[in-house]
Order: structure tokens, then C-alpha cells, then sequence
């Protein structure tokens, strides 16, 4: 498994796209600073999942896309692909060959993608675990690298030998564990919350859900035994109907028999109505005659008033013309307008246009002049660091002046002290015997002074005389005191060395250092404001780039405006058009409805003509009506004679049908009544069904069962309710809520026992892990411990180095200390070492760690830069060894490094601010140059 190439396109300075082809071996990076042969190793570092910014030398991810250069546009796309050999299967991937590739757009999107096919970086992660390749594995060993390797916190070493140990992918599985374990026991803190406000729901709802059931089975009571109430009364209501429909047949056979009689009546005064029954046919003739002229009549008036009605909608047609012809000048008027305004609007673009254009120009110019006074601000700061400079270095003399003239004051001193026999003892003696005479008078003069007040306050007496004589004595000790206090004052004062007041001397040589001190001050006071004053310029430096970079916002944004507003004016201008075929349009519909409105005025003169002749033919109808209606009274009369003699039979006839009519009001009353049963019946059926939502005929086959009479049923009814009301207020849907909220109580003590299990796995699992952890990493952290040694001794031609756990009870998260012997040195700290030494150590320590576990590729980023030729000779001669079994590619300036690499591959910027690739295999001298 090694590292074929890396293809780089849109990448920091790779513009084009290139590829560079990588060789087994060791491989050696080459080209002048600034070239960008750190941006290869950055470009495998992001392609890995970098995703720190400052990591990538950048301020946001963003800027790792090719920004352009004065001839270049700009990129929208970063892309960096890495191929890797898989021969092995080392990577958990069954293909011999390897594509990593990983891509940045502008607007912020990116994507991960193996051999073609998207990934997450957490996937693109786990593919390296353990394999000492990715962004912070030993397959990338930058100089910060091995800082952090050698840095003086010893944690921080500790992920090259997890690495090595292959612990990295258990270590996040742990922490994964860990962090389950964590969500865990907070689910279920939050579970067992939840279940104990359940629980309180649960315990109500309980005592509320037996009170419903025993309100629900009351209310189950009561419908039965209103079922059987309904039963028996429909009962009683079927028996009734039955009676009454039996009555009812019994007067139709009476109202038959009397009906046929009746007939026979009817057909004796029809033998004897011939001529009656001639003269009706001629009745009925001009009865006809009368209905037809009536027809004719009404077929007139209603062709009339379809007429009419024709001719009103011709008038709301016409009306409609002529609101759609004012709707259509309204029209024309308002586009009209909008014209006006669009041309106004216009020119406000235009007028906007010019005084953006006008902005632009000022913008510009501040630009310019800002970008003047950071020139003579920059011009100053180079002014004052010049000026600093030149005061540091009378500083500098000065203060070799000031030690001079000290080492002088020290001398003299000594000189002084020797020749004046001055005791320190001696002087604190006397300083000391001062203090106790003082004291001494002090307390016996307080003592004697307290006596006289105790005198003065009591009077005189005959102890008066006996404590004047005591403070006389006591004042004749106290002279005594201050004569032995003056000689002992003057033996000290004699200690005194009287050369000091040479010293203290306007002209003397403490004099001398505070002038010195003095001009130091100034010229530090003068450096300090050379300081500010740069810091101040390079404030307003910083201010005005600020500015700069606003006013050239600013100016995109009045250039974006520019092109706004021209988007603004085309789309006014066409707006206009728009308006203008509207307009044409508007015109046109204009012209059609005026040709509608004169064909429905037309229209409307041609309904009036007909209603007028149809007026005119029925006045000559009514004229003739009124004829026939003289010849039919006329023909009346005749009948009404003859039918007076056919009356004595009519008389008869009349009693019968009287009789008939009788027994038809009889059979009408029955009918009614009948039809009241039927509506009770069917009032009893729909008022059960709208109170019980149900058919009364689903429980037709309990009536059998009813034994009990309806006083009985009423009486339990009555029990029932009362029952009923003593339950009191009842909720309802607490069987249902109460039944939802034991599901659920019953689901969170599952969850809380399945919380409960899972922690206990979890911590089961993290103990494993740990336990396989310590043991993995003890072997390779003794492993590497071994060969640490030896390699430090190969590299300092001797000496010896050690590792050591900082913790070694808590194995997984101990630092490692680092101790190293140089040879000829004790053995100490590596913090204690010297650059080359530190760089060295590391190289040993990445060595050793490569004896113990290799990894298939590594990338070394100027870490020789430390090291003198001596030590190089050694680094090469162990890289050289390495290389065999190895990928290496070196980014250095060493030319002792470069000896030792099979392919040279050269970055050079033919192009400015465009990096190209030169590639040199030195086995067969072939020279290829890739883009």
C-alpha cells in the first residue's frame, strides 16, 4: 500500500488541474519559498478531512479555493484527489486500487467521495483509523508536528503511540459508548420524571375511570329498560291500529254497497237524458271553444311576455355594451397613465443612474487617497522602527555604561566599608542598646507620672513627702539614662562610614548612575511613544484598509446597482411596449363592442314590432270571445229546463249520496286516525333513533321476553336514575384517557427497563473496550519504548532516551513524559534540550514508532530544517533505510536531504501566483513536466 498521486485542481495556487505521480521510496519536494510546496501538503491534509481553517493557513474554508491573479479569474471549485495502492487490502475496501476525493464550492458546499461514490467524513475517517494515515496521524510530520510531539504537555503526545497501538477506532468507539451512556442515564433521569408525572395522571384517571364505567353501566341500564317502555307502548300503539283498520274495512263495504245503489239511480236518469245530454255536447262545444280562444288568448300574452323578456335582455345586453365600452375607455385611459408613469419612472432610473455614476467616482477617489496616507503612515512606522532602533542601541550603551559605573559603586563600597572598620554586629548592637534604654525611661517615667496623679487626686498626707523623695530618685535614674543613652548615640553615629557622603554628592557617583538612570528612562519613555505612535498609525492603518475594503463594497454595490437599474430600465422600457400593445389591444376591443351595440339596438326595434302586432291580434280575440260566451248562456237555459223534470229522481239520489257522504267522513275519520297511529309509531321510531342513534327494530325480539308490566319498569327506572344522579360529575373519556395513560406508563417502565439493560450493556461494553485498549497500548507503548532507545542512540551516535507514563494507573489517558541523554549530557527533560536536539528526538521517536507499525506513506514537511550537517548525515542515512520498506516524500532545502531521494519533484510558479509541477526520476535521468 503506498500513495500513487495526488490530483490537484482549483487548490490555493494550483489553478490547472495537476497531476503528481508518486514512485515507491523516497521522494523529494523542492522550489523556492512561496512556491507552494506546502500547499501539496495541505491539499493531503484537507483531502483527508482537515477541517480546521487555521490548520489550512486560511480564515475560512473558502479561501482554500484559487482566488485568481491579476491575469486569472477567479475559481468556483476547489478539488483535490488522492489515489492510494490497495494491494494488500490494508484498507477495509476489496480493490486493489483506492480514489479519495474531496470537493469545495464557493457557496459553501463540499462533498467526500471514495472511488466515485459519496461519503460522510465521519466514513472517510473510519476508512484510515488505525492505519497512521490522515489530517492527524504520523503519515503527515509537519515542524509544528513534531512541537506538538515534543511540546511540554504530555497528553498531547499521546495519539502517536494510540495510533501505533491501533487503538484510535476503540478509543472512539469508547467515547461513542461513553457518550450513549451519558444520553442514557439523561433519557432515563428524563424517563423517570415523565413516569412520575404520569403516575399522578395514571392514579386519577384510575379512580375517575371506575366512576365512568359505573356512570357508563347505569346509562347501559337505563337504555334497557327505556327499550322495553318503547317496546311495550309500541305494542299497545300496533294493537290500536288494528282495531281501527278492521272498523275501517267494515265502512267500506257499507260505502260499496250504498255506491252501487247510487249507480243504479245515475243509469235510470241517464235513459232520460238524451236531449239533456245533446244540448251538453253542444255546452261543452262552446265550452271548448271558449277554452281554445283562451289558449289562443294565453299563447298570445305569453309570446308577448317572452318578448318582452327577450327585449329586457337585449336592454342588459345593450347595458353591458355599453359598461364594457366605459370599463374599455376606463382601460384605455389607465394604461394611458401608466405610460406617463412608466416614462417618469424612467427617467428617475436614468437621473439615479447618473448620480450612482457620480458615487462611483468619489468612491474611487477616497479609495485613492486612503490608500495615500497608508503609504505615508507606512512611510512613518519605517521612520519610527528606524528611530527605536537607534534609541535601543544608546539604550544598550547606556546600560553598559550603568553596569560599568554599578560594578565601580560596588567596589568602592567594599573599599570603603574595609578602610573605615565598619561592623554590621556592632552597629546593631548599639542600635539595639538604644532601643532598651529609651523603653526602660519611658515605662518608669509613665510609672512616676501615674504616681503624682494618684497624688493629686487623693490630696496630701503624710505618704505626700514619701513619693516626692521616690520620684526624685526616679528622675535622678532617668538623668542617668539619658547620659548613657547620649554615649551609646554617639557610638553609633561614629559607625557610620563618613565615605557615603561622597557618595551622596552632587559631583559623586551615586549622582553619576541616576543621570544615567535618567537618560535611560527618556530613551525608553521615547521608544514607548515610538511604540504608540506606530501602533497608532498601524491602527489607522488597519482603520483605513477597513475603509478601503467598505468603500470597495460599497463601490460593488453601487456597481451592482448600476446594473440593477439597467435591468430596471429595460424592464421599464419594456413595460411600455407591453403598455403599447395593450393599448392597440384596448382600441380594438373598443371598435367590436361599439358593432355589438348597434346590432342589439337593432335587435331590440324588431321585438318591439312583433309584441305590437301580437297586441292588435288579441283585441279581435276578445271580440269574438264575447260573442261565444252570449250563445253558450243561452244554451244553459235550456238545460236548466229540462233537468227540473228529472228532479223527484235527484231527490232520491240526493238522500243516498247524503248517506254515502256520511259513511266517506266516517271512513276520513278512520283514516285519521289511523294516520295519527302511524305518526306516533314513526315519531316513536325516529325520536329512539335521534336520542339512541339506533333502530328500535334491532330489539323487536326482546318484547317477547318483557314479563314485568310498565309501572314495575318505571319504578326501576326511577332507581336507576336516581343512582345516576348520586355518581355526581363524571369525565366522561376517562376510560379511554386512563386506558391511553396506562399504555403509556406501561411503555415508559418498559423504556426505563430497556434504558436500564442498555446502560448496564454500555458500561459492559466501555469496560471491554477499555480493558482491550490498555492491553493494546501497553504493547505497543513498550514496543516503542525499546526501539525509541535505540534509535536515539543511532541518531546521537550514543546516549540514551526514555518514555515514561505520567499516570500509570490510568493508562488511557496518562501523558508521556520524555527523557533524553545526549551524549556527554545528563539525563533531563526534553524541554530542556536545544532546537536540533528536540527536531532529532522527534525524527527518533516517528522512527521508532515506523519500526513498531508503519505507515504505508508518510509526508516529512522541512522537519531537517533544525538540524546540523552532522545530524542531517544521520537523518538521511536512517530515512534512506526506512525508504526501502517506506513511502517517503520530503518537502526540504537541505541538499544533504535531497541526496538521499530516487525522484525529484520540483515546484516552480512560471506563472505568478500559479503553481506548476517538474518532475525528475533520478534512476533514469527522464525529465517530465506536468501542468
Amino acid at each position: 500500500m503506498f500513495l500513487k498521486s495526488v490530483e490537484i485542481m482549483g487548490f490555493k495556487s494550483f489553478a490547472d488541474r495537476t497531476r503528481i505521480e508518486f514512485s515507491e521510496g523516497i521522494s523529494a519536494l523542492l522550489g523556492p519559498n512561496g512556491c507552494g510546496k506546502s500547499n501539496v501538503v495541505d491539499s493531503v491534509k484537507w483531502v483527508l478531512g482537515e477541517q480546521s481553517t487555521k490548520n489550512m493557513r486560511a480564515e475560512k474554508m473558502e479561501d482554500v479555493i484559487f482566488n485568481g491573479t491579476e491575469t486569472r479569474k477567479a475559481l468556483n471549485v476547489a478539488e483535490v484527489t488522492l489515489t492510494i495502492a490497495n494491494e494488500e487490502g490494508i484498507l477495509d475496501l476489496d480493490v486493489p486500487e483506492v480514489s479519495i476525493k474531496r470537493r469545495l464550492f464557493r457557496n459553501g458546499e463540499s462533498e467526500y467521495l471514495v472511488n466515485n461514490t459519496p461519503v460522510k467524513l465521519k466514513e472517510l475517517r473510519e476508512l484510515f483509523f488505525d492505519t497512521g494515515i490522515g489530517k492527524s496521524a504520523y503519515s503527515i510530520m509537519e515542524q509544528g508536528k513534531i512541537d506538538q510531539v515534543l511540546s511540554n504537555k504530555p497528553e498531547e503526545r499521546r495519539y502517536l503511540f494510540e495510533e501505533a497501538a491501533g487503538i484510535t477506532k476503540f478509543k472512539v468507539r469508547g467515547g461513542e459508548a461513553d457518550r450513549k451512556l451519558a444520553r442514557t442515564e439523561e433519557n432515563m433521569v428524563q424517563v423517570e420524571n415523565i413516569l412520575r408525572e404520569v403516575r399522578r395522571s395514571y392514579d386519577t384517571l384510575k379512580k375517575q375511570s371506575e366512576k365512568t364505567l359505573e356512570y357508563r353501566e347505569c346509562k347501559s341500564r337505563i337504555f334497557e329498560l327505556e327499550i322495553d317502555l318503547q317496546l311495550l307502548r309500541l305494542s299497545s300503539l300496533n294493537e290500536t291500529r288494528t282495531h281501527k283498520t278492521e272498523k275501517l274495512r267494515e265502512k267500506k263495504e257499507l260505502y260499496t254497497r250504498l255506491s252501487g245503489e247510487i249507480e243504479g239511480i245515475n243509469g235510470f236518469l241517464q235513459e232520460n237524458q238524451g236531449q239533456v245530454t245533446h244540448m251538453e255536447s253542444e255546452l261543452v262545444e262552446f265550452q271548448k271553444k271558449l277554452y281554445g280562444m283562451g289558449l289562443e288568448k294565453e299563447n298570445h300574452e305569453n309570446q308577448i311576455r317572452l318578448f318582452k323578456e327577450q327585449i329586457s335582455e337585449v336592454e342588459t345586453s345593450i347595458s353591458s355594451f355599453k359598461a364594457k365600452e366605459k370599463a374599455i375607455n376606463d382601460k384605455i385611459g389607465q394604461i394611458g397613465a401608466n405610460r406617463e408613469k412608466k416614462v417618469e419612472t424612467l427617467k428617475d432610473y436614468n437621473d439615479r443612474l447618473e448620480e450612482i455614476t457620480r458615487n462611483i467616482s468619489r468612491l474611487e477617489e477616497t479609495i485613492a487617497g486612503c490608500d495615500n496616507s497608508i503609504k505615508k503612515n507606512e512611510e512613518e512606522i519605517s521612520g519610527l522602527d528606524n528611530e527605536s532602533i537607534s534609541l535601543e542601541s544608546d539604550r544598550d550603551k547606556l546600560g553598559e555604561d550603568l553596569r560599568v559605573l554599578t560594578d565601580d559603586i560596588v567596589s568602592q563600597l567594599d573599599k570603603g566599608l574595609r578602610e573605615t572598620g565598619f561592623s554590621r554586629s556592632r552597629r546593631e548592637s548599639l542600635e539595639e542598646r538604644v532601643r532598651e534604654i529609651s523603653a526602660t525611661s519611658r515605662v518608669q517615667i509613665a510609672g512616676r507620672i501615674q504616681i503624682i496623679n494618684d497624688a493629686l487626686r487623693v490630696g496630701g498626707g503624710k505618704d505626700l513627702k514619701k513619693m516626692l523623695e521616690s520620684c526624685v530618685t526616679l528622675l535622678g535614674d532617668s538623668r542617668d539614662s539619658f547620659a548613657e543613652l547620649e554615649k551609646v548615640f554617639k557610638e553609633y553615629t561614629d559607625t557610620n562610614p563618613d565615605f557615603l557622603d561622597e557618595f551622596l554628592a552632587p559631583e559623586g557617583i551615586i549622582t553619576r548612575k541616576r543621570d544615567i538612570d535618567n537618560r535611560i528612562s527618556a530613551v525608553l519613555e521615547k521608544v514607548k511613544l515610538n511604540r504608540e505612535r506606530i501602533k497608532n498609525l498601524q491602527n489607522e492603518n488597519k482603520a483605513l484598509l477597513q475603509k478601503i475594503d467598505d468603500y470597495k463594497q460599497s463601490l460593488e454595490e453601487q456597481k451592482v446597482s448600476v446594473a440593477t437599474i439597467k435591468t430596471q430600465v429595460d424592464a421599464v422600457n419594456d413595460s411600455l411596449k407591453v403598455l403599447e400593445r395593450e393599448m392597440e389591444e384596448q382600441q380594438a376591443y373598443l371598435k367590436d363592442n361599439t358593432e355589438e351595440l348597434k346590432k342589439e339596438i337593432e335587435k331590440k326595434a324588431v321585438l318591439e314590432g312583433k309584441i305590437a302586432d301580437l297586441e292588435e291580434d288579441g283585441r279581435k280575440l276578445e271580440e269574438e270571445k264575447v260573442k261565444t260566451k252570449k250563445a253558450l248562456e243561452d244554451l244553459e237555459k235550456g238545460i236548466n229546463d229540462k233537468n227540473k223534470k228529472l228532479q223527484g229522481e235527484q231527490v232520491e239520489l240526493k238522500k243516498k249520496i247524503s248517506r254515502v257522504n256520511a259513511i266517506q267522513e266516517e271512513i276520513s275519520r278512520f283514516n285519521i286516525d289511523l294516520a295519527q297511529l302511524e305518526t306516533e309509531i314513526q315519531n316513536l321510531y325516529s325520536n329512539f333513533r335521534d336520542k339512541y342513534s339506533r333502530e328500535l327494530d334491532e330489539y323487536s325480539a326482546r318484547s317477547e321476553k318483557i314479563e314485568e308490566p310498565v309501572s314495575a319498569i318505571k319504578d326501576k327506572l326511577d332507581s336507576v336514575k336516581l343512582r345516576l344522579r348520586s355518581i355526581g360529575q363524571v369525565n366522561l373519556m376517562a376510560p379511554e384517557e386512563f386506558s391511553e395513560v396506562k399504555d403509556r406508563y406501561d411503555f415508559l417502565n418498559g423504556q426505563l427497563e430497556d434504558l436500564k439493560s442498555a446502560r448496564d450493556n454500555l458500561i459492559e461494553v466501555t469496560r471491554e473496550i477499555k480493558t482491550e485498549s490498555e492491553k493494546l497500548f501497553m504493547q505497543a507503548y513498550t514496543a516503542i519504548r525499546k526501539e525509541f532507545h535505540e534509535m536515539f542512540r543511532r541518531l546521537f551516535g550514543g546516549g540514551r532516551a526514555e518514555l515514561k507514563l505520567v499516570d500509570p494507573d490510568n493508562i488511557l489517558e496518562s501523558g508521556i513524559e520524555i527523557y533524553a541523554q545526549p551524549p556527554g549530557k545528563k539525563l533531563e527533560n526534553i524541554s530542556l534540550l536545544s532546537g536540533g536536539e528536540k527536531s532529532l528526538t522527534g525524527v527518533g521517536l516517528l522512527f521508532a514508532t515506523y519500526l513498531i507499525k508503519p505507515s504505508p506513506f508518510c509526508i516529512l514537511d522541512e522537519i531537517d530544517a533544525a538540524l546540523d550537517e552532522a545530524n542531517i548525515q544521520r537523518f538521511v542515512n536512517v530515512l534512506v533505510e526506512f525508504g526501502r520498506t517506506s513511502q517517503f516524500i520530503v518537502i526540504t532545502h537541505n541538499k544533504k536531504t535531497v541526496t538521499g531521494a530516487s525522484t525529484l519533484l520540483g515546484v516552480t510558479m512560471q506563472e505568478s501566483g500559479v503553481s506548476k509541477i517538474i518532475s525528475i526520476r533520478l534512476e533514469d535521468e527522464v525529465e517530465n513536466e506536468n501542468s
